[in-house]
């Protein structure tokens, strides 16, 4: 008598499974993937750029592929991430490799990855799905930002560093359609952000988000005046010219001195000129250092008894002042962004590493892998019924400020507090 039950095994096996029963995003990446990670392709490209040659004992192809799937893999230190890659090197292939010679071919793989990398991101951002919701009527939502990554100590000549030694700092511009990168750069962790995000094209009907770092009325005026629609926090010493401010019923108030002179924000704000507590939003000039001026608006939204201050061209007659405040959390993807490289990519193992090939192995390799996590969320994504569907959609908002509605109302949630949006102010300052 059997005093036991075996348990059936919870997972399907890959015989009770078939290609067809996967939904079809999902057969769609896995298409992708393969076509991506196909060994004899990127043997090709060792061998077309000079980094390996026909029939070496390691084949490169497959080297690569071990090393992107070895950054997906937990580890405990740098030296275990190449200790990964031969393990997975050798599951593929059936050949074990000395750790020498394998260090020697992922040194050499720098070019291989970094084209890879190009195309695999020319790729993701050519098939982004479309955005629903508030957003629906954007071509895309993205978000330029910089992140530094610790490197070891020996190639502080290379990449210095701001709060170590040795840094390298990621320029991206992420896609809230594409969930990834669409464009990337790297630099030493010393270049400041605002350095890496000089687009020479702008996408039309785009929302453009990025933080304080990225304030540069240059930039922004260039934005407007391509059809981009950015949206920025503003600092707290900037001072625009404004031109009216708008009540809750949508009225409009403009803003002039006696003698006709504009109105700078400090004196707006320091004389009572506009309200003085609560959410206010503004029409506001902005120019450039070429002298071109744009019409914006600026919007002030307490939060935690602080005020905090947003420049964009939302149009009012779409978004209220709440919709700016929660439209400029959407930045908050960029940051998750970087979290998983750094944890997920093991980007945070990168600080013993003697070698600069090793380094830029490294980096690339990590970025790489994130491009597969990428695709399979976009395909959860569409498998998943969206819930917004059912939502009304607004009409399409152009890009430059319309005239308020007296139909738009405060957002359900407003935040707590009211500030203190004193400054101070000379009235008998010239505009």
């Amino acid at each position: 008598m059997e005093l036991y039950i075996v348990p059936k095994p919870f997972r399907v096996t890959p015989s009770q499974r078939t290609e067809e029963e996967l939904p079809a995003p999902f057969r769609e990446a896995f298409a992708s993937f393969t076509a991506f990670l196909d060994p004899d392709r990127l043997q090709a490209i060792a061998e077309d750029l000079g980094c390996t040659e026909r029939n070496r004992k390691i084949h490169m192809g497959m080297l690569t592929i071990a090393l992107v799937l070895a950054a997906l893999k937990p580890g405990a230190d740098t030296q275990g991430r190449w200790l990964d890659t031969g393990a997975i090197y050798q599951r593929l292939t059936g050949k074990k490799v000395s750790q020498s010679a394998l260090g020697d071919r992922i040194r050499a793989l720098g070019p291989v990855l970094h084209l890879v990398l190009q195309r695999r991101v020319r790729h993701l951002a050519a098939h982004k799905p479309e955005l629903h919701g508030r957003l629906k009527h954007f071509a895309d939502v993205v978000i330029p930002d910089g992140c530094a990554f610790k490197i070891a100590a020996a190639h502080a000549a290379t990449f210095p560093g701001t709060s170590n030694p040795a840094e390298f700092k990621l320029h991206a511009v992420y896609s809230v359609s594409a969930n990834g990168l669409i464009s990337a750069a790297t630099s030493a962790g010393s270049v400041h952000d605002n350095e890496g995000f000089k687009p020479a094209t702008w996408q039309r009907e785009t929302l453009y988000i990025w933080d304080l770092g990225y304030q540069d009325y240059d930039r922004f005026v260039d934005a407007v005046l391509a059809g981009a629609v950015p949206l920025q926090r503003l600092k707290d010493k900037a001072n625009p010219v404004v031109l009216a401010w708008y009540d809750a019923q949508g009225e409009r108030h403009p803003l002039r001195w006696e003698d006709g002179r504009s109105v700078r924000l400090s004196d707006a704000c320091a004389l009572a000129m506009v309200p003085s507590e609560g959410t206010l939003d503004l029409e506001a000039e902005i120019a450039d250092s070429a002298g071109r001026k744009v019409v914006a608006r600026v919007v002030c939204v307490p939060f935690e008894g602080n005020d905090r201050w947003y420049l964009t061209t939302l149009p009012r007659a779409v978004f209220t002042l709440h919709d700016v405040a929660e439209l400029y959390r959407l930045r908050w993807e960029v940051e998750l962004f970087f979290r998983t490289l750094r944890g997920a990519a093991r980007l945070d193992d990168i600080r013993r590493m003697r070698h600069p090939e090793a380094v830029t192995v490294a980096i690339l390799s990590s970025m790489v892998a994130v491009t597969l996590g990428q695709e399979l969320t976009v395909a959860l994504n569409a498998w998943e019924d969206d819930p917004c569907e059912s939502l009304e959609v607004p009409p399409s908002p152009c890009t430059q400020p319309q005239p308020p509605s007296a139909a738009t109302t405060r957002a359900a949630f407003p935040p707590s507090g009211t500030g203190d949006r004193r400054r101070s102010a000379d009235p008998r300052r010239s505009a």
